[in-house]
């Protein structure tokens, strides 16, 4: 069976990096309290699961002074669309401490170990272990607050605690463009991973390490794309509804999904069903099995999977593991001769004076 191999993966070391950073800021004063949240997301899929500042509900606070844990894990929600953020009950700057902050969203994922390392303010940093289940929908994002040195200089006009949020996730979507004729138009539906991996254990250390993932990703679950819709389409009009592609155009699938961090020893199986156009009307529907592989795919980056599809590779016939479409020709074989069997033909031409 041919393969529609995913221009994506070779592309995979010039991708950019997806994770905007989004901020929270604590606002002035001897409160400690959470305002101004900002997350940026770019995207062109339809539906893209990743936290906005209008969407961040809640995050979970984790904070240590020089002698203990402080935050625990303390929910901070927001009923604003992220304008303002509220906990309780209300902590303090204390003069004379040392404190260091991070962050976690959604507040609902499960935290364990967390630790404050290093042994100043100069290098402290709030550690921990991230177990995640993964979903395709839900959004991991981890904040380094940084730390302070509640002094008396610090007391007279105490600086926010500013919370930038990165995502921990790698995003991917899928493009096809249809490259099989000027006569056809194609229809992609149906797009999925089937074997992503469905859960992993994210290590956050200190100053002087990367988070990482590691090779903890097990399991499998099935993510959903969606079908393929034009690349400028939106939500209002289009809702998942396949669009058929002009020659030479691409579509994308309507979803983004969220995949846990692997190594490029990892690879996933993708299937999608392709129907052939002749203007309206149907050619063939053909089932197809691709396998994404010797891709890393990287914390906080966004992937765009790109297929080609054409006349050798569209096709899809279990009997016929090198079907493909084969052309319409047209030859001429001769041009007949005229036929002379009634060529003798007589016109009766009258003569004058017959009156007429």
């Amino acid at each position: 069976m041919k393969k529609v191999f995913f221009l994506g993966i070779a592309a995979a070391t010039m991708l950019a990096s997806c994770s905007k950073d989004e901020t929270v800021d604590v606002p002035q004063g001897k409160a400690v309290g959470f305002s101004n949240t900002f997350v940026d997301n770019a995207t062109r899929s339809v539906v893209d699961p990743s936290f906005k500042k209008e969407t961040l509900d809640n995050f979970a606070v984790y904070g240590f002074t020089q002698n203990g844990q402080i935050f625990d894990g303390v929910p901070v929600s927001s009923d604003d669309g992220g304008t303002s953020w509220t906990y309780s009950p209300t902590q303090y700057w204390v003069e004379g401490n040392q404190y260091a902050f991070a962050a976690i969203a959604p507040a609902s994922v499960s935290v364990s170990g967390v630790t404050r390392t290093g042994t100043s303010v100069a290098d402290y940093k709030v550690g921990m272990t991230v177990s995640f289940t993964n979903d395709g929908k839900t959004d991991l994002l981890y904040a380094n607050g940084g730390a302070f040195n509640a002094d008396a200089t610090f007391m007279a006009s105490p600086d926010p605690v500013s919370l930038t949020f990165k995502h921990q996730l790698s995003k991917v979507k899928f493009s096809f463009k249809n490259n099989v004729s000027g006569a056809y138009k194609i229809k992609v539906t149906d797009v999925k991973i089937t074997n992503a991996k469905s859960t992993g254990t994210l290590t956050i250390g200190d100053q002087t390490t990367a988070n990482t993932w590691g090779n903890s990703a097990t399991g499998n679950v099935s993510l959903d794309f969606g079908n393929v819709v034009a690349a400028e389409a939106t939500g209002t009009d289009v809702a998942n509804t396949a669009q058929p592609i002009d020659f030479i155009k691409e579509g994308e699938t309507y979803n983004e999904q969220l995949m846990i961090p692997t190594a490029s020893t990892e690879s996933y199986n993708v299937t999608f069903t392709v129907e052939l156009l002749n203007g309206t009307v149907s050619m063939g529907i053909y089932n197809h099995t691709a396998t994404i592989e010797g891709v890393e795919l990287k914390l906080g980056y966004c992937y765009d999977f790109a297929a080609e599809l054409n006349a050798d590779n569209i096709v899809v016939d279990p009997d016929d593991p090198d079907a493909q479409l084969k052309p319409i020709t047209f030859t001429v074989n001769e041009i007949s001769g005229w036929i002379d069997t009634d060529e003798n033909q007589t016109i009766d031409i009258p003569s004058a004076g017959n009156g007429q």
